[in-house]
């Protein structure tokens, strides 16, 4: 239990964001100062937007807001730490030769996030995914690899893993992201605030609790929001019930801005079959009906128009769905990362411009320059020219032919702008797909691709949810898991759904 603290439910396009909002605007109008409020989740997203909607709103700058942060900055700048104090690359691979396994899987861990998880490359990485696991979950080794039941691994090898690892973490003293959370729950020294508020609170760890609890200590008021139907991080140690536990004053938002009526009854169905331990809430939906339809496969949705998110179980069947797509001629983006290089459409669609015989502004030139080669048989501006742009009026308008008398310009006018761009052959043929569609491959992708767990907290006006699920998600013996995950994938709609139906042997049953 947390003191002065209520939950705050907030089932799919509730408003909880801007619930909380609301609760910050009242407290900086009762005359609270901003340093005394403070804004923690475990993610870096959900404090990006609680940040640039404050900023907007208030008017207030970051720096007016040091305690919106996720909890492994709260500890990192509360411990005053810096970055020479974290384990780094070259330390994990020092671990690695000394041990004969690589830890490649720390490259790729966002430091304001912290953990180590998922998808796990080498053995190195799977038994320290373990190892934080375990830390986080607030339980000893043992019952992690007892848990994790994976008989290709070996219990001796992993305590010797884990004994290395704390003893040169010792000798070094260097911390890892899970060493922040609980030198900051051992001596950690929390500010005095008159409201505290916890965002995505159902997907932490019983050790990042501690650390909220430790926090809350000075805290004169708790606010706690989430919605245990979408806790779908069990993987890294998130125990649904201790959020559902942690205080005994709650209330649900009940009114949807995001999901039809058709949508809103398919996914209290689903939601229904957790059996684990819920809140039960009740919401409305929008006054719109909605609608849901069924489809095999791309070829039976049309997606030349309108904004869409297709969504499925795993990174590979999101990868699969790319494929589709890219063979179909359209533009679309995988994690907001677009499927053509934006760098090398920005400067096809500058060279177009100057084809057309129109005025291009200096920062557009400015990135032709920096993106084209400038020596060889393709060459496009000559070496050093980039440096002429320097002189330029910043707020000029270049034309052709002022690039070629005054800054270095020798490609022909007539050039294809995609070889400009140094686009490849398969890419030529796949942009001019797109563009037979009406596409500019320099405009954001209509078209998003994304995991149920990438699309959380976010919406799309037509949503694809593909059904297609693995042996290890249907036989897990957590089968909340598979549940939660679609609700989620479900309730991103505003307007349409396609359940994509598959004929693979494992998939999820509607």
């Amino acid at each position: 239990m947390i003191p002065h603290s209520e939950i705050i439910f907030g089932p799919p396009g509730c408003g909880k964001t801007y619930t909380l909002m609301e609760e910050v605007e009242n407290e900086l109008s009762s005359g609270t100062a901003p340093d005394r409020i403070g804004y923690v989740s475990f993610t870096r997203k959900a404090i990006q937007e609680a940040v640039n909607r404050a900023s907007t709103k208030f008017k207030l700058d970051r720096k007016q807001m040091p305690w919106f942060r996720t909890l492994h900055s709260w500890a990192f700048n509360g411990l005053g730490l810096s970055t020479t104090d974290m384990m780094a690359t070259e330390d994990w691979d020092a671990l690695g030769r000394s041990l004969g396994l690589r830890f490649q899987g720390t490259r790729a861990v966002n430091p304001d996030d912290g953990m180590l998880m998922p998808g796990a490359i080498d053995t190195g990485d799977i038994y320290l995914q373990m190892e934080n696991r375990a830390r986080y979950r607030g339980i000893s080794i043992e019952e992690e690899f007892n848990d994790v039941a994976n008989h290709a691994l070996n219990f001796d090898q992993f305590r010797k893993i884990v004994e290395q690892v704390k003893a040169y973490k010792d000798y070094t003293m260097k911390f890892d992201f899970a060493d922040q959370i609980e030198k900051y729950v051992e001596m950690g020294e929390p500010p005095s605030l008159d409201l505290l508020i916890v965002d995505e609170a159902q997907d932490l760890t019983p050790l990042q609790w501690s650390m909220v609890a430790k926090i809350a200590e000075k805290a004169k008021r708790v606010l706690i929001a989430g919605d245990d139907d979408q806790a779908i991080h069990r993987w890294t140690g998130v125990d649904v019930k201790r959020f559902l536990s942690v205080s005994t004053r709650y209330r649900v938002l009940t009114q949807s801005y995001r999901m039809p009526k058709s949508v809103h009854d398919l996914s209290q169905k689903v939601v229904k079959r957790i059996q684990g331990g819920r809140r039960e809430k009740e919401f409305l939906p929008t006054d719109s009906e909605g609608r849901i339809d069924w489809a095999m496969n791309t070829h039976e949705m049309d997606l030349t128009e309108g904004s869409w998110t297709l969504m499925a179980r795993t990174n590979s069947f999101v990868r699969s769905w790319g494929d589709a797509l890219r063979q179909e001629g359209y533009l679309f983006s995988i994690k907001g990362t677009s499927s053509i290089n934006q760098d090398a459409a920005m400067a096809a669609a500058t060279w177009r411009r100057l084809q057309r015989n129109e005025g291009v502004d200096l920062a557009s030139i400015v990135a032709l320059y920096d993106f084209v080669p400038k020596q060889g048989d393709h060459a496009v501006v000559k070496r050093g020219s980039a440096k002429l742009l320097d002189a330029a009026n910043p707020e000029s308008f270049l034309l052709y032919d002022d690039l070629v008398s005054e800054f270095g310009m020798i490609a022909d006018i007539n050039k294809d702008p995609l070889e400009i761009a140094r686009f490849g052959k398969d890419d030529m043929r796949y942009i001019r797909a797109i563009e037979r569609r009406g596409e500019d491959i320099s405009c954001p992708p209509r078209i998003k691709l994304s995991t149920f767990h990438g699309m959380k907290g976010g919406e799309d006006d037509n949503c694809a949810v593909f059904l297609g699920s693995t042996k290890a998600c249907v036989n897990s013996k957590h089968p909340d898991d598979e549940h939660r995950a679609m609700y989620v994938g479900l309730t991103r709609t505003k307007n349409r759904l396609f359940l994509v139906d598959t004929d693979h042997r494992y998939k999820y049953k509607i």
